[in-house]
């Protein structure tokens, strides 16, 4: 979405008059992604500290197929060190809710993990005195109320997140990760029990019955395209079921999707990599995931409705697709955010999640007191079991049928 460039300093960013933010020489505020792309790209190619989900590919696809179509403008605010170099850049979107303006990362639903760009060699020595003083820059650019941060991770590989310096609290659902410490066959010897492996031994070998059966990393784009074509209707059945709204129906998610798991694909690095389990003419479990290299993080996935599903092919699909990154050289694995059994089975290290809700205005206050409380009521159901099974039954009620996992 192309909008107007704003600097915070009325100074460009490349020049530097000595007044600073924090520890900033300037700030920068862009309305256009195109305009932050060199910057950005620059941060990602210097090896700055973010999570594979802040790739300006992913993110720029994102607003323009689904977050231009949701109101949001793209808010992109990116600091200058004394040297003149990019120091960091915050990939924010601002919406409004009704007089309500909120600063929220891009990517929406889709993005697991939420994190700045950083550069490595000034989080060291950075206060949440500095990280405040940015938003305090924001505040009096104006037209913005509140900064509704979620889904950020404490840190990332093992380097604290600055927006924890800030007042922060848990977020309702969390994360497990997989360190792939060992080439594939023992990473699985040594995560699931010999009695579960038995159990997807004999299920998978009642899958290979099935005329066609394969365990496919889709690489073409035909297999890209075959494989959509069957996961968005099956995945809707699934969500239906289970009577939760359907991201991926919503205007423009599409679109979005099939953009970020065909880009990169020549050059053997999709942005979003699909993995797939085929077999009797139709698509048994589907898993897709997005990476930087070194670790993996799922993004999207679901199982056939058939008679199939009772072979496990979900969890089968899993030990394929562990064994595969382990053996590619990949680091570290995880199943996204959100409270599933199925995930456990493979990621047993917690993967600490939290809020922010950072007012800019007094208006932005009250909505934050609001917010915070709304957050942690939330965890607190997600957090007990019989809470959470009670949303489990009345949504069963709502649809009149038992919810199937995914």
């Amino acid at each position: 979405m192309v909008g107007m460039n704003t600097a915070i300093r009325a100074a460009p960013a490349h020049q530097q008059d000595g007044v600073s933010v924090g520890k900033f020489a300037s700030v920068q505020i862009l309305e256009d992604m195109t305009a932050a792309e060199p910057v950005w790209r620059r941060l990602e190619q210097g090896n700055a500290l973010a999570t594979p989900y802040q790739s300006f590919d992913l993110l720029s696809a994102w607003q323009r197929h689904a977050g231009a179509r949701e109101g949001v403008t793209p808010f992109i605010v990116i600091g200058f060190g004394t040297d003149g170099q990019p120091a960091f850049l915050w990939p924010l979107g601002r919406s409004k809710q009704g007089p309500l303006g909120t600063l929220s990362f891009l990517g929406g639903k889709h993005v697991n993990f939420n994190f700045g760009l950083w550069r490595r060699d000034i989080l060291p020595a950075l206060t949440a005195d500095d990280v405040q003083a940015v938003l305090n820059r924001i505040g009096e650019h104006g037209g913005v109320d509140m900064c509704t941060f979620l889904r950020q991770p404490l840190s990332w590989e093992g380097i604290a997140n600055p927006f924890a310096l800030l007042p922060h609290q848990s977020s309702p659902s969390h994360a497990l990760r997989l360190a792939l410490s060992a080439p594939g066959e023992d990473l699985i010897k040594a995560v699931l029990s010999p009695a579960m492996r038995g159990r997807l031994r004999t299920k998978e070998r009642r899958l290979q019955r099935l005329p066609g059966y394969r365990y496919l990393h889709a690489t073409t784009a035909a297999d890209v395209d075959r494989l959509l074509e069957a996961f968005f209707p099956l995945k809707a059945k699934h969500m239906a079921a289970q009577a939760l709204p359907n991201i991926f129906a919503e205007p423009g998610n599409d679109a979005f999707l099939r953009e970020a798991c065909h880009r990169g694909l020549g050059s053997g690095k999709p942005l979003i990599d699909i993995h797939a389990l085929e077999g009797g003419g139709e698509l048994l479990a589907l898993f897709a995931g997005i990476s930087d290299g070194r670790r993996f993080s799922g993004m999207f996935n679901t199982y056939t409705m058939s008679d199939n599903a009772r072979q496990s092919p979900g969890l089968i699909l899993l030990t394929h697709i562990v064994g595969n990154l382990a053996d590619r050289g990949f680091e570290c694995f995880d199943l996204g955010v959100g409270e599933a059994h199925y995930k456990t089975f493979f990621c047993k290290e917690p993967e600490p999640l939290f809020d922010s809700f950072l007012p800019l205005t007094p208006l932005g206050r009250l909505a934050a007191i609001a917010a915070r409380e709304g957050s942690r009521l939330k965890r607190h159901i997600k957090q007990s079991g019989a809470l959470w099974n009670l949303v489990q039954k009345l949504r069963q009620g709502w649809r009149g049928r038992a919810p199937e996992a995914d």
